[in-house]
C-alpha cells in the first residue's frame, strides 16, 4: 500500500531524495504519470489543495499535503519509527539537520545560480557567472574539510544529510563539476560517488556518470533572413542626372542592444545596490542600517515591500519553517541585481509565523517580475510600505533578526542579497 503521491516533471533531482528516502525506509510512494508542468499545477483545484504552484508536491494516503522537496523527504524518514535516516541521538538529528540546511540554502543557491543560466532559466551574466562558481568553490571547501577524515556526514551509516545533500548536488557532477574541478574536492567527490552508488539511490536514480566536459553558456544564434536573388533588369542607356542627397541608412533595431530586465533602464540609483550589501555584511546591523536610511532614496531608486507568508497557521516546526523561507530565497536568483530582503521566523514550535522586508529596485506599485516569476511567490502577500520612523524601527529588527514580531521572539531568518 502506498502511503502518498508525489507530483512533480520526470526525474526532478529534488524529488531523488524523498524517494531514496522512501527506499530506505521500506516504504512504498507512487509519483504521479500524468502530472504536466505548467498545466496540472496551474489549476484553481490544485491550488487550492496545495497553496502554491510549486513542485515538488506531496498528497499522503491519510490526506497530508505537504510542499517543498526537503520536507517532503523530512516527513518520509520520519515515517518509519526506527529509521537509521534520523539520527541515533538528539545531537545526531541536529547535526543531520545542519548539513541539510546548509545544503539546501547556501550550496544550492550558488550552484543553480551558475547552472541555471546555462540552461536557459534564467539570464546570462559573466560577472554573476563567476560570483557563483566563486560561491560554489567556498561551499565546496566547507564539505571537504568535513569529510576529509569522514566516510559519512553524519555519524557512521547514510543518513537523511547524505541523500538530501548528494541529490542536491546531482546536477553539478553531471553538468559542470569537470575532471579538474572534482580534482579540488576529492574527499566530497569519494562521498558523492559512494552515496550515489547505494543500491537504494541507485534504485532511483540510476547509473550515475560524472561530467567530462563542462558545460559552458551558449548564447542563442541570431536568425539571418535569406536573401532573395535579385531580378536581373535589361539594362538601360545611362543617362547624367542630377547628384541625389545620399539616403540616409535606416536604423536596425536587431543591432540595437537589448536589455535583460526593463529595470536596467531605469536610472542610475545614487545608493548602489551592491554597495547596501557590502555595508550589510560588512558592518554591525545597526552601524549598516544608519548608513542604509542615510543613502537610500524612496521617491525614485527604489521600494520597500513587507512580505508575510499567507499560510503561518500551517507552520509547525522552527527549522521547517526557517527550511521554507529559504525556499523562497533559491527561487529568486533573477532578481539577485535588484533586491535585498530578510525573512525570518518569530515565535516557537507549533505557533510561529514567517514575515520580513525586500528593498526594491525602482518605485513603481507593481512587484517587479524577477520577484513575481519566482515559484514561491504566490504563497506571500507582499505590500509596498509607506517607510515611516516607526516602520524603520521594524526594518532594523528584522533585518537585524533580533526583538519580536507581534509578540512572537525573532528565533532565526534568511537573507538574500
Amino acid at each position: 500500500m502506498t502511503v502518498g503521491t508525489i507530483y512533480s516533471y520526470p526525474q526532478n533531482p529534488r524529488v531523488f531524495k524523498a524517494l531514496v528516502v522512501a527506499k530506505y525506509n521500506g516504504l512504498e510512494v507512487k509519483v504521479d504519470d500524468k502530472f504536466v508542468m505548467g498545466t496540472t499545477n496551474k489549476t484553481d483545484a490544485w491550488i487550492a489543495k496545495f497553496g502554491a504552484s510549486q513542485v515538488p508536491a506531496f498528497e499522503g494516503a491519510d490526506g497530508t499535503i505537504i510542499i517543498e522537496s526537503g520536507a517532503i523527504a523530512y516527513y518520509l524518514a520520519h515515517l518509519k519509527a526506527d529509521s537509521s535516516l534520523i539520527g541515533r541521538s538528539n545531537a545526531e538529528e541536529a547535526h543531520i539537520q545542519q548539513w541539510v540546511q546548509f545544503v539546501d540554502c547556501s550550496l544550492t543557491t550558488a550552484l543553480s545560480a551558475w547552472i541555471y543560466p546555462i540552461l536557459g532559466y534564467s539570464p546570462y551574466n559573466k560577472a554573476s557567472e563567476t560570483a557563483a562558481i566563486e560561491r560554489t568553490r567556498a561551499c565546496l571547501a566547507t564539505l571537504e574539510r568535513h569529510l576529509i577524515k569522514k566516510t559519512y556526514l553524519v555519524g557512521e551509516r547514510v543518513t537523511l544529510a547524505d541523500i538530501s545533500s548528494a541529490s542536491a548536488l546531482f546536477a553539478g557532477y553531471k553538468m559542470v563539476f569537470d575532471a579538474p574541478f572534482r580534482k579540488e574536492f576529492p574527499a566530497v567527490t569519494r562521498w558523492f560517488t559512494t552515496i550515489v552508488n547505494q543500491p537504494n539511490f541507485k534504485a532511483v536514480a540510476g547509473e550515475v556518470a560524472l561530467c567530462e566536459t563542462q558545460a559552458k553558456f551558449v548564447p542563442p544564434k541570431k536568425e539571418t533572413k535569406e536573401k532573395k536573388p535579385k531580378e536581373e533588369k535589361p539594362k538601360e542607356e545611362k543617362k547624367p542626372k542630377a547628384k541625389e542627397p545620399e539616403e540616409e541608412k535606416e536604423e536596425s533595431f536587431e543591432d540595437a542592444p537589448k536589455p535583460k530586465s526593463k529595470l536596467d533602464l531605469l536610472p542610475a540609483a545614487k545608493m548602489p545596490l551592491d554597495e547596501w550589501k557590502r555595508q550589510y555584511s560588512n558592518n554591525d546591523t545597526p552601524v549598516a542600517m544608519k548608513w542604509l536610511w542615510e543613502n537610500i532614496d524612496l521617491t525614485a531608486d527604489y521600494s520597500i515591500w513587507k512580505v508575510d507568508y499567507k499560510y503561518n497557521d500551517e507552520l509547525t516546526k522552527l527549522y521547517m519553517s526557517n527550511n521554507l523561507a529559504g525556499g523562497l530565497m533559491n527561487r529568486l536568483e533573477r532578481a539577485r541585481k535588484y533586491a535585498f530582503g530578510t525573512l525570518v521566523v518569530a515565535g516557537e514550535d507549533n505557533a510561529n509565523v514567517i514575515t520580513g522586508y525586500f528593498i526594491v529596485r525602482g518605485n513603481a506599485e507593481e512587484m517587479i517580475e524577477e520577484i513575481t516569476d519566482a515559484a514561491d511567490y504566490e504563497s506571500y502577500n507582499w505590500v509596498k510600505v509607506n517607510v515611516t520612523d516607526e516602520e524603520k524601527k521594524k526594518i532594523d529588527q528584522v533585518f537585524a533578526w533580533e526583538g519580536s514580531i507581534d509578540g512572537k521572539p525573532i528565533a532565526d531568518g534568511k537573507t538574500f542579497k
